[in-house]
């Protein structure tokens, strides 16, 4: 699971103190301040939910946006009855406070099922942390060992080669000469296993990585 990736349409003061809010709570953000690009980006970008300022929006634009993107919407502004227009699954009156927000998108976004397990904690790509089940300790992740850890998890216990990872991650070309990957691996089980020296989480295979499910024959490094 990624990060959640979200349209916001807003003034461009706004815009720019929201997006890097809400980047801060875990989103991926692509901002802009008019419309007509909003409605572009609605056409070629996957959004999993868009948040609309009415003072940008309104009428006939607002009507199109919520039937081109086809995702929770959430609309900065309410009508002069209080409400929000049909198809509009949220609305908040301004000036909106920026926790009230990103906390309401979380739940726009967030899927049903429970977060991914790794061995004693759960781990939530959305909000890039994990939680530890039995003490609810929490441990913060960058953006890019939320990134790895996510394309672990999701290749089930495979073993997943170097190559694939760092193009993946980070962009790199096949071939490139980088210790990128080994650092983030490093640092990875320093905040994750018990015994870094000894990893029981994040394993190395020959070529790659995993995160075992029932697996033997993983070795660490």
């Amino acid at each position: 699971m990624t990060a959640a990736r979200l349209l916001l349409l807003a003034p461009e003061l706004s815009s720019r103190a929201l997006g890097e809010g809400l980047r801060a709570h875990g989103f991926r953000v692509e901002t802009t301040q008019e419309a007509d690009a909003a409605l572009a980006l609605a056409e070629g970008v996957g959004f999993d939910a868009a948040i609309l300022d009415r003072a940008v929006a309104s009428g006939r634009t607002l009507g199109a946006l919520v039937k081109r993107l086809a995702v929770p919407v959430c609309l900065l502004g309410l009508d002069s009855r209080g409400r929000a227009p049909h198809g509009v699954a949220a609305a908040l009156a301004k000036p909106v406070r920026l926790d009230d927000l990103a906390g309401l998108m979380h739940g726009l976004v967030r899927p049903a099922a429970s977060a991914a397990k790794l061995g004693p904690y759960a781990f939530d790509a959305i909000l890039r942390r994990l939680v530890e089940r039995k003490t609810a300790r929490e441990i913060r992740l960058t953006e890019l060992e939320t990134a790895l850890l996510d394309m672990l998890l999701k290749a089930g216990g495979d073993p997943v080669p170097r190559e694939n990872l760092l193009r993946a991650v980070w962009g790199y070309k096949p071939g490139l000469t980088t210790r990128t990957l080994e650092t983030h691996v490093y640092r990875l089980r320093r905040k994750i296993e018990r015994d870094p020296a000894r990893a029981r989480l994040l394993l190395t295979t020959p070529g790659g990585y995993l995160v075992p499910t029932a697996r033997k024959g993983a070795r660490a490094k």
